[in-house]
């Protein structure tokens, strides 16, 4: 069956060619048709508010512009963030880290790996001294030549899902599970903490205003979008809440 989005179609050549962009997704069939249908709604009614959609990326901070009303957060909210997330404001932590890094390359059967990888860690949950040893014959980061040693990290120094991961509630030893992010598949293990100033709240009060804006920005746009969606005419697929997309 076709897809269509307001009666245009969604071509195999347009998700394929979109697909490039979500090689690392789960799903990335159904990520790049969901972003494509998404798209072609956002221009849409992007055109029907008389906004010229020649560049898409213009059209659409134009719409959202025009269409998302976004509120300030509140001082109370930004107290709230600033006492729930007091690791965040820390200055001068720093965490010893090792990894094990299993890569992910477009033509790597993700599923597979992530087989490998649970492997390894229960290896090293029963024998953790071999750490070293296993990082040397299955990592693919440069630190496999020193056992995995990442060395002392501070915050910013790496993904923000490694981060969490090092700078959370993770005692020293073997995180007790795989962590994935942008880089591929990692067994952590924390050597070392040492512990930091927690800033004042007065210092980081921009700072936390700034980020819990642009959360409610994303949110108010998010909403917008989920509204255009459902008064879309759409063809072929279901566009469910979150990522998921079914092919009827």
């Amino acid at each position: 069956m076709e897809i269509r989005i307001n009666g245009k179609e969604i071509t195999d050549a347009a998700v394929e060619a979109e697909m490039v962009h979500h090689v690392q997704a789960d799903r990335p069939f159904d990520d790049a048709l969901r972003a494509l249908a998404i798209r072609q709604i956002v221009l849409d009614e992007a055109a029907a508010q008389g906004i010229d959609v020649s560049d898409a990326e213009r059209a659409t901070a134009e719409l959202l512009d025009r269409s998302v009303a976004v509120r300030a957060p509140t001082p109370e909210e930004c107290r709230r963030h600033y006492d729930g997330n007091l690791a965040r404001f820390t200055q001068g932590a720093l965490v010893e880290a090792s990894h094990i890094l299993f890569q992910v390359t477009p033509s790597v059967d993700l599923e597979l790996l992530r087989r490998k990888a649970g492997d390894v860690l229960e290896r090293l949950r029963q024998a953790p001294d071999d750490f070293k040893a296993l990082a040397a014959e299955c990592s693919n980061c440069p630190s496999s030549g020193i056992g995995g040693s990442l060395g002392q990290i501070s915050r910013g120094e790496t993904v923000p899902e490694f981060e969490r991961v090092i700078f959370g509630e993770h005692t020293a030893g073997l995180v007790g599970r795989v962590i994935e992010t942008r880089f591929g598949l990692h067994i952590i293990r924390i050597d070392r903490r040492i512990e930091g100033r927690v800033l004042p709240f007065d210092q980081v009060k921009g700072q936390i205003t700034q980020a819990l804006g642009a959360a409610l920005a994303d949110r108010a746009a998010r909403d917008f979008v989920t509204e255009l969606v459902s008064r879309a005419a759409i063809e072929g697929i279901v566009i469910e809440p979150g990522s998921q997309v079914l092919v009827q």
